[in-house]
Formats: C-alpha cells, sequence, structure tokens
C-alpha cells in the first residue's frame, strides 16, 4: 500500500474546522451545485502536499482560511499534513505541519505549528509512497541533467481537474506545463516498473565499472609510450649522455631493463656544471651590485657639493648688496652717530636739530638699530666664508675619490667580461646537461609507475572489466528497458481495451494503446492510428481518460509500484448535462431515463467497478453536479453541497460584528 486519503480538513481565521471524510479503497462522490467549492479541493491537497505555489482560488476561500489539511492512510498508520495559507501577496508558505502515528487525532487549529518544510516534506511523502532510488540518465547526445523520480512525478498520476478530464490535447494532469511532458516520458518506466530500484544501482555499479577500465586503459596507453618504441626511446637518451661527456666509455646496454638501470645510474651520479658557472659568475655579479652603490654614492655626493656651491653663491651676493646700501646710507651721512647736540632719535636727520617732544621721530632709532644689526650679519657671513669653502673643497675630494673607485670598478668588470666567451660555452654547455637530466628524470618516473606492473597483467584487468561492462550494459541497454515498456504498455492497452467496450466510446473497436511518446490514447484502426484529439467528442475525450487512468492504476497496484493509490477526478459528466436532478426525460407523455444519463451511470458504475475490483487498495474521489438515483451511486456519496451547503460554511464568510 502507498497511501489514501482519509480527510480534508479545513482550518478558519475564526478557529473552527471543517473536515471531509473519505472511506479508504471505495469510490467516493462529492455531489453539489455550483459555485460550490468542488473545484478547490484538488488545489487543497495539491497545497498540502508541497507544491510551490498556492493555487486555491481567491474569494472566499483566501479571506477565510487560515491552514489546509489532510490526513492520509499509510503502511504505518497515519499522517497528517497541515500547511499554513500565505500571507497576502505572497505565493506560498513553508509552514508545515507534520504528524505521522498508528493513529492521529485531527488538531484544533492553535495546536498547528511548523515542524517541517517544503524539502522534507517532499522527502517523507515519497518514503510513504515508496519512492525508492532511481534515476533517468537521458541518451547520449541530450543536454537535460539526469532526473530522479520524486512524489511530485507520482502526483501527476492521481489528479485530473475539470480543464483537463475532457482535454483532447492533454491526457496527464500539468502535461501543458513546461517541461513537465518530458519529465513525464523520463519518469514513467520507473514508475511502470521497467526501470526499478535495483537498475539505479547496477546503473551505478556500471559507472564504477567503466571509471575502473578507463584507469586501467590509460595506464596501458602510458605504458606503450614509454616503451611502444621497445627501448629506442631510453637507448636514444644514453646516447645523448654519452655525446655529453656524462658517461664516458660506457657502452648503450641492449635491453631496456638494463637501458633503466643505465639511466637511474646517470641520474645519480652525473652532477651539473650549473654550480660551477654560478660560481664563476658570482665576481661579475659582485661587481655589478658594486657599481650601482658606487653611483649612488656619487649621486649623493654631487648632490651635496652643488648644493653647498649654491650656498655659498647667495651668502656672497647677500654680502655684497648689504654693504652697498650701507655705502649709499653713509655717504650722505644721513645719520651722524657722534652728534653730540642731541641724541639720533632726538635730532632731525638733515639739520641735526633738536626736535619738541611733540615730534620726535622713533623710526629713526629704529632705522640706526636695523643699520646696526645689517652690518653684523655682513660680518657673520664674512666670518663664516673660510668654513664654506673648507666644505666645498672636501666634497669635491670625496667626488674624486668615488669617480675613481668607480673607474677602477668598470675596468674589473671589463676584464671579466673578456671571458664572457668562455662563459657562454659553460652556460651553453650546462643547458644542454640540465635538458638531458631532466628528461632522463621525466623518463625514469613514467617508467617507475608501470614497472610493477606487467603489460599482460594490465591486459588481463582489462579484459575482465570490459567482461563485466558488457555483461551490465547488455541488462541495462535501453533496448532491454525499452522492451520492459512495452510489455508494460501492452497489458496496459488490453486493460483500456475492455473498459472503453464497456462505456461504449467510439473506436472501441480498434485494439487501443498507450502512446508514451505523445502521451496520448490511440486506438489504431483498419486506415491507420486515431489519435485521441481526432476522436471526435468530448465524450469519447472524457472516456479514455478514465480508461487510461483506471488501467494506469490497475498496473501500480497490481505491481506495487510507488504511486499514491487513488486518482481525484473533477466534474467527468460536464460533457454531457450541468442538471443537478436525476435527468428525467419527458417522451410521448412517459418520464424515462435520457441517454445522456446512461452515459453518465456507466462512466461511474466503472469508476466504481475500478475501485471495487483492487480490493481495497485503490480509492477514486470524484466532485460532480450528478447525483444518480441508484443505492450503489448514493452508497457513494459522501457530501451533498445543495441548499446553501458549500465547502465553506457561508457563516464563516460574516463580518466579525456580525
Amino acid at each position: 500500500m502507498s497511501f489514501q486519503i482519509k480527510n480534508i480538513v479545513l482550518y478558519g481565521h475564526n478557529g473552527k474546522m471543517r473536515c471531509l471524510e473519505f472511506k479508504t479503497g471505495k469510490l467516493n462522490i462529492i455531489t453539489g451545485s455550483s459555485k460550490s467549492g468542488k473545484t478547490a479541493l484538488i488545489s487543497i491537497l495539491e497545497y498540502c502536499f508541497g507544491s510551490t505555489e498556492c493555487h486555491i482560488p481567491a474569494g472566499i476561500l483566501r479571506r477565510t482560511l487560515a491552514w489546509v489539511g489532510v490526513k492520509l492512510a499509510v503502511r504505518e498508520g497515519e499522517v497528517f499534513i497541515a500547511r499554513q495559507l500565505p500571507d497576502s501577496g505572497k505565493n506560498s508558505s513553508t509552514t508545515f505541519h507534520y504528524a505521522v502515528g498508528q493513529h492521529i487525532d485531527l488538531p484544533r487549529a492553535d495546536q498547528l505549528t511548523k515542524t517541517t518544510n517544503t524539502d522534507a516534506l517532499e522527502k517523507l511523502l515519497a518514503a510513504h509512497a515508496g519512492i525508492g532510488q532511481n534515476r533517468h540518465d537521458p541518451p547520449a547526445g541530450h543536454t537535460r541533467e539526469p532526473l530522479q523520480a520524486s512524489i511530485a512525478h507520482a502526483l501527476i498520476y492521481c489528479f485530473q481537474h475539470q480543464t483537463e478530464i475532457d482535454s483532447n490535447q492533454h491526457l496527464f494532469h500539468r502535461q501543458s506545463e513546461q517541461w513537465l511532458p518530458q519529465a513525464i516520458k523520463d519518469t514513467l518506466p520507473y514508475f511502470l516498473g521497467a526501470v526499478d530500484d535495483e537498475y539505479v544501482a547496477r546503473m551505478e555499479e556500471l559507472r564504477r565499472l567503466r571509471r575502473e577500465l578507463r584507469k586501467i586503459e590509460r595506464k596501458l596507453e602510458e605504458y606503450n609510450a614509454v616503451k611502444g618504441e621497445g627501448i629506442t626511446v631510453a637507448q636514444r637518451l644514453l646516447s645523448e649522455a654519452t655525446d655529453l661527456g656524462m658517461r664516458p666509455g660506457q657502452a648503450i646496454p641492449e635491453t631496456w631493463g638494463d637501458s633503466l638501470d643505465a639511466l637511474r645510474q646517470l641520474n645519480r651520479v652525473v652532477e651539473p656544471e650549473e654550480d660551477r658557472v654560478a660560481l664563476e659568475g658570482d665576481e661579475f655579479r659582485r661587481l655589478q651590485a658594486e657599481q650601482n652603490d658606487i653611483s649612488h654614492e656619487l649621486h649623493i655626493v654631487r648632490d651635496q657639493l652643488e648644493a653647498a656651491r649654491a650656498l655659498t653663491s647667495d651668502r656672497q651676493g647677500f654680502s655684497e648688496e648689504a654693504h652697498a646700501q650701507i655705502l649709499r646710507l653713509k655717504s650722505i651721512e644721513l645719520f651722524d652717530s657722534e652728534n653730540t647736540v642731541a641724541p639720533a632719535h632726538d635730532a632731525c636727520p638733515l639739520c641735526h636739530s633738536v626736535l619738541p617732544s611733540d615730534v620726535q621721530n622713533p623710526p629713526v632709532q629704529a632705522i640706526q638699530d636695523s643699520l646696526a644689526k645689517l652690518d653684523a650679519q655682513i660680518r657673520d657671513v664674512e666670518d663664516r666664508a673660510p668654513q664654506m669653502q673648507t666644505v666645498i673643497t672636501q666634497l669635491e675630494e670625496k667626488q674624486a675619490t668615488i669617480k675613481s673607485r668607480l673607474r677602477d670598478n668598470r675596468e674589473k668588470r671589463e676584464a671579466i667580461q673578456r671571458e664572457n666567451t668562455r662563459l657562454q660555452e659553460y652556460r651553453d654547455k650546462n643547458a644542454r646537461y640540465a635538458h638531458t637530466l631532466g628528461r632522463v628524470s621525466l623518463y625514469l618516473e613514467s617508467a617507475s609507475q608501470i614497472a610493477f606492473e606487467s603489460d599482460s597483467e594490465l591486459q588481463k584487468q582489462a579484459s575482465e572489466l570490459r567482461r563485466q561492462v558488457e555483461v551490465l550494459e547488455n541488462e541495462l541497454s535501453n533496448e532491454k528497458v525499452e522492451e520492459r515498456i512495452q510489455s508494460a504498455l501492452s497489458i496496459i492497452s488490453r486493460d483500456m481495451d475492455m473498459r472503453a467496450k464497456e462505456l461504449e466510446l467510439e473506436h472501441a473497436e480498434f485494439p487501443l494503446r498507450l502512446n508514451l511518446q505523445r502521451l496520448t490514447v490511440i486506438a489504431d484502426s483498419d486506415d491507420g492510428p486515431i489519435y485521441m484529439n481526432k476522436m471526435g467528442s468530448g465524450e469519447n475525450w472524457v472516456g479514455y481518460h478514465l480508461v487510461a487512468h483506471f488501467a494506469l492504476h490497475h498496473w501500480f497496484v497490481n505491481r506495487d509500484r510507488p504511486v499514491p493509490r487513488f486518482i481525484f477526478i473533477d466534474q467527468p459528466s460536464q460533457v454531457y448535462f450541468p442538471e443537478d436532478d436525476d435527468w428525467p426525460r419527458e417522451d410521448n407523455g412517459l418520464n424515462e431515463i435520457g441517454e445522456d444519463r446512461k452515459k453518465v451511470e456507466r462512466m461511474y458504475k466503472l469508476a466504481y467497478d475500478a475501485a471495487q475490483e483492487l480490493g481495497g487498495q485503490f480509492q477514486i474521489i470524484v466532485t460532480d453536479h450528478a447525483n444518480i438515483n441508484q443505492p450503489w451511486f448514493q452508497d457513494c456519496v459522501i457530501e451533498r453541497w445543495r441548499e446553501g451547503e458549500k465547502l465553506i460554511p457561508p457563516e464563516w464568510d460574516m463580518p466579525v460584528n456580525q
């Protein structure tokens, strides 16, 4: 058993609860008038099962409902799932309440709390449905990613919306959505059993064996690359080493093993000459570094000398200019320092007469003070001039010494550079040594990786792996899987033939088949295949939807496949008449049962028998206008939504103050 539906539960913002109770393993019918909420039940169930968006219709349901829930019958006992409706402006909610146990009492609204999330719920439902490890790998050359069948894929076979049950284009739920048709094609083989849980484990084993085989084949390629030319590679390396004088007087070995030993000995004994060349070049590099240091020191001394000369020139210019100014002032004897008539600051600069106290000129004294200060500065500059000349002389001597050192350095470097030809010869020879030794090391490294395995051992391992891969490829080949798919579809088609005849559908006299490539029903007539979209009427489209899905679920149950054990069908009688009564027809004054009424009754009787024949393992839920006055039909009716009775009690939508 997978799982079936026991209850659909609605929780209002008012704290009240509305519970719909269903019978497992039987036909369940909710009959009611239009706009009573029948169609919303599929959206409620899908939302509880973890759909990415909430498709519960706007209006009274979204206004009044806070949570929606479903109780399931599972192998472990019962499972209860509730999901909070999204806030205004949001598409969904990740708040789920999940509980599992032998028997679960429906919780009150104030007891609902978040206990899981969407991803975890999907895994839990997949486990309850029995979905095991599986994987579909697209054929070579296809760009789509591998796909794993999930509970979302299994639920595709459990719903038929009123816009789908009479479609002549699409057979399965949500088939019109982008990417869903390919997902159905990729996962249906698993649900049919053509690809079982062991298939995935064996596919993983096949991938592992292929990886091991590729590793062995790469080793063989390396082995052949190293040894494939006999011993010529090793001998060629030894010949080059001998020519360079790295193994003087030694013969070239004849066998590959001896050649490897000789190369190993060469790799250990011969020392590269690069160390000697490096030592010989040390003095030249030292002199180059010394040249840089001396040049830097010379630049510093040159800058100091220029600064000292500039300072001496500035002081000399200052002294000459100051003397000129003093001489000009003294030439007119504007100030007489020996004036005895009156102090200089009390006398007129022109006539030396004493000035009245109210017209005395204080700046005269200031001018005299400045002149005295200028005399002192001139004397100070003249006193320091010999010192600056000494500094300049010392810097000039230091500059000459540095230049001499720089000449000595240049002469030494030129002497070394005259030996440059000999140094270059050493470098060239050393480069050849290093190149040859590098090739020897690389060759020995490659050879050592395969030395412990012989060619015959690698070939033996590769042969055994190829045999195992071939066995698994034959077992898991697309041809084998396709054979099992066609075998299952053949049995399902035979079931469809029988049910189509019971419904007296058009083209039921021809063999029917479920076409996996086009995801449709085909009748194979004498004139060729007739696809469902060419079968003519809504009655046929509804009928072929029913026979295909009942036949599929019959297969799922009998083969214990991991698909939920229910199907929910919304308003299958809509292609006939929408009346809510028992459809009597008055003909010649007599009330008789109309033809459409008989067709609807046959349709429901087919559903009733489909549930009965599987012994409680398959549940059918139908919401419809039809209300057939037959005991077996009335026994299946669990709710009647007429005369004000609806999914949402009208009082739930009343304002709070009423």
